[in-house]
């Protein structure tokens, strides 16, 4: 009966140009964070969230995985503030007070109207009535470090999941990980990925996917897609998952 009911759905979706199709067990389509924990695996030893704001993901990933280190980067102070009181009782979280980008330098950090959209980029008007959270709101400077000598001066050899929120320098900080991601020393890419020109010099989402392309890794799958009042769409989240070394 059920292989009756199931055809049945497939010929009448068929007729609208969809395809029904089981998906594999345990895969999520909407939970970007158990879809990581299922594709990253149970040997989870090391964790980067670069653009940590309070620390509630950084929360969860350290009772996640209790195994595992989580390193939280948060540049801005009132945010590094809420961090660290945050992660305070979790032994395997190690905060730092700063921006990861491409170089490492002292930087202007521009700061928003909404603390969490401040950006080592500058905003910029869209016409979106989200424009009001990243009004100007202040400047301040910031230590900036890469990715890559981060990891080697704290002995960090492989990362298993890197997540970035930063907006809008994502593509930035990639640039500063060349030597982790030519050594497949990244498994999993959990990023904020922009649609829309919020910030000046903004890294688009087909930016970093043709930028990971090039280092071997593939787009999962996007989540939490936000538009604006046009149906334009304007970010959301991606998982990029390492290329297969045969491939």
């Amino acid at each position: 009966m059920k292989a009756k009911i199931a055809a049945a759905a497939q010929s009448a979706l068929h007729r609208f140009g969809y395809h029904l199709r089981r998906l594999d067990e345990a895969v999520s389509l909407d939970d970007a964070y158990e879809e990581q924990a299922r594709l990253a695996g149970s040997d989870v030893r090391e964790i980067v969230e670069i653009g940590a704001a309070d620390g509630r993901d950084v929360v969860a990933y350290a009772k996640r995985y209790p195994s595992a280190r989580v390193h939280a980067y948060e540049p801005l102070p009132e945010n590094f503030r809420k961090l660290e009181r945050a992660t305070a009782s979790l032994s395997n979280v190690v905060v730092h007070e700063c921006a990861v980008s491409r170089t490492e330098e002292t930087m202007p950090f521009y700061v928003t109207a909404l603390a969490d959209a401040s950006s080592l980029l500058k905003s910029r008007a869209t016409g979106a009535t989200y424009d009001k959270y990243v009004e100007p709101a202040g400047r301040i400077d910031v230590q900036v470090v890469t990715l890559d000598d981060e990891c080697s001066r704290n002995n960090i050899e492989r990362i298993d999941i890197l997540k970035m929120d930063a907006q809008g320098n994502e593509l930035n900080i990639l640039n500063g990980a060349h030597k982790l991601l030519d050594s497949r020393s990244i498994k999993l890419i959990y990023t904020e990925v922009n649609f829309a020109r919020i910030y000046e010099n903004i890294g688009l989402y087909h930016e970093i996917a043709a930028f990971l392309d090039t280092k071997g890794y593939d787009l999962h799958n996007l989540y939490n897609l936000i538009r604006n009042q046009r149906g334009e769409l304007a970010w959301g989240d991606a998982i990029f998952v390492r290329r297969a070394a045969s491939c």
